[in-house]
């Protein structure tokens, strides 16, 4: 079996990025290298072994229920680079810290449910039309009181994709999406990226579940224009001021 080359390093950044604070990382020579890692926003205590054993890491401590076992798996995984931390992942971590919203992000308990859909239409068109056309995130799996809850497994991003298809949205122009599958220490998070875009304003011109057609929604500090109103004629001008300025930018 090859030996495998422990890139501690890797591994403790990898860490910080999901959000962990490491206090102290010991190396030691006993029965073998590892190294020991202690934080100072979690109970847990981690052992790394140096040997060619793939996913023989060891978490011990007072971990929070389910810890132990997400958390060796996210280190075992590090350790055989099976998994890679994504960029955004350390950006979605702040946001959260932050336990505040904004106008270009906005915090989810969980996915809505079939017959809720037009809620997350909602949010989609919200925060894609924000009036500063920035990329926006809408972070599923924490609570309204800024509580990590997590998701039970990441979601695919192949069924928005096949959902988003079947709105009419004004002009064919679609807002720009992604799933992003990202941590919060050891829990699993759903962020879904929606990109800037010279497309804005985004409306539908077909109702489609308590969404109206022909009708703007914005996102404004960290409220949603409410989903039976139309967002003011000053920011629906803005955006549409953004919308020929970045054409005229082609």
């Amino acid at each position: 079996m090859a030996k495998i080359t422990v890139d501690i390093d890797y591994i403790t950044e990898s860490l910080k990025q999901i959000g962990y604070i490491i206090s102290d990382r010991i190396e030691r020579d006993n029965n073998g290298k590892n190294w020991q890692l202690k934080f100072s926003n979690s109970g847990a205590i981690v052992t790394i072994y140096d040997t060619n054993n793939r996913k023989n890491s060891v978490v011990n401590g007072k971990c929070e229920s389910g810890e132990a076992e997400l958390l060796k798996e996210i280190i075992d995984g590090l350790k055989c680079k099976e998994l890679q931390i994504d960029e955004i992942n350390n950006k979605i971590v702040d946001l959260i810290n932050s336990k505040k919203e904004d106008f270009y992000y906005d915090f989810k308990r969980e996915w809505v449910t079939d017959n809720k859909k037009g809620d997350l239409l909602h949010d989609i068109l919200c925060l894609s039309n924000n009036i500063e056309n920035a990329e926006a995130y809408l972070i599923i799996g924490v609570a309204d009181s800024f509580e990590v809850i997590g998701v039970s497994d990441w979601k695919k991003s192949n069924e928005l994709f096949d959902w988003l298809r079947t709105i009419e949205f004004a002009g064919d122009k679609k807002p720009e999406v992604e799933i992003k599958k990202v941590y919060y220490k050891y829990k699993k998070i759903d962020v879904l990226v929606l990109k800037k875009s010279n497309n804005i304003p985004f409306y539908i011109d077909k109702n489609y579940c308590g969404v109206n057609s022909f009708q703007i929604y914005t996102r404004v500090g960290d409220t949603n224009t409410p989903i039976n109103s139309q967002a003011c004629y000053a920011h629906v001008e803005k955006l549409w001021e953004l919308h020929f300025n970045r054409k005229n930018e082609e």
